[in-house]
């Protein structure tokens, strides 16, 4: 014990021994609160890396999406520059080979009509199958061809649908509505893609789906355009071998997603499927 504490009163040692105590629990306390603190700051910065690290994520992939969909639609406005093409060609030249032979044959019906009844009807029966022909040449060529210049979706949808169901026989309902607040300035590659989804909806209906009716609705708003095909066949298992050759559904949902839109395939209610594709009107161009 030190000298000056041996003649001290019991009370003032322990008060000295409490003090220095509570003297070194104090320095114990503030060392473990300068760690606490260091280990807050590090937590913190390691934190703080992380949510940079993790907006630097999400600009990227902002930055290949927006990249994406600006490749989809360069590549959707080259297909339709091709289609066009493809029904320029079909239309000048088997169109009109096609016409020319028809008209041959005409001619040699009415050559041998009275004369040889065996051989009319042979050319009866073929000018009949050459004028199916015809109408379906047609009908690609038109489902083809772009939307017309001066010619609305709603016009190109219904004349398209009117013209599938006479080619393939089967009954449709076409219902077309629009706000009147609508602006008449539109976005003429958002209307080509609508008008595919309803061409290739169509032909999955008639090669697959086994359906007889086609009810298609198109509601044009001031903000947006909701196209909705609902057909009686098979339900959506008829598309399922379509997407995985990567084509189908697949590819009108990526194309409508490419333009800020959306594509649904749902059962209908009565058995069948309904499509449903929703495009805005407007949208600011991306910058890459």
């Amino acid at each position: 014990m030190p000298l000056p504490l041996r003649g001290a009163p019991p009370e003032m040692m322990v008060a000295a021994m409490v003090s220095l105590a509570a003297i070194a629990l104090a320095v114990l306390v503030e060392r473990r609160s300068q760690a606490a603190q260091e280990r807050t700051r590090a937590l913190e910065q390691q934190l703080e890396a992380e949510r940079g690290a993790h907006a630097d994520v999400e600009a990227a992939l902002a930055g290949s999406h927006e990249v994406l969909c600006r490749l989809v639609r360069q590549q959707e406005g080259v297909r339709e520059a091709e289609r066009a093409r493809i029904a320029r060609d079909l239309h000048d030249e088997l169109g009109h080979r096609l016409l020319s032979l028809r008209v041959e044959l005409a001619l040699q019906q009415a050559a041998v009509r009275g004369t040889a009844p065996a051989v009319h009807d042979k050319l009866t029966v073929a000018v009949g199958n050459l004028d199916t022909a015809i109408r379906s040449v047609r009908a690609i060529v038109t489902g083809l061809r772009p939307i017309a210049k001066g010619q609305s979706l709603r016009q190109a949808a219904e004349r398209h649908l009117a013209d599938f169901a006479r080619l393939h026989g089967l009954d449709y309902r076409f219902d077309a509505g629009r706000d009147p607040g609508q602006e008449d300035r539109r976005d003429q590659e958002q209307d080509a893609v609508l008008l595919r989804v309803l061409q290739e909806s169509l032909s999955n209906v008639a090669r697959h789906a086994q359906a007889t009716m086609v009810c298609v609705t198109l509601v044009e708003s001031a903000g947006e355009a909701l196209l909705k095909i609902e057909d009686d066949g098979i339900g959506p298992a008829a598309l399922e071998h379509l997407d995985r050759r990567g084509c189908g559904i697949d590819g009108m949902r990526e194309r409508t997603e490419a333009f800020g839109g959306s594509l649904t395939v749902l059962p209908g209610r009565r058995g069948g499927t309904v499509v449903c594709a929703t495009l805005p009107h407007t949208r600011s161009p991306i910058q890459v």
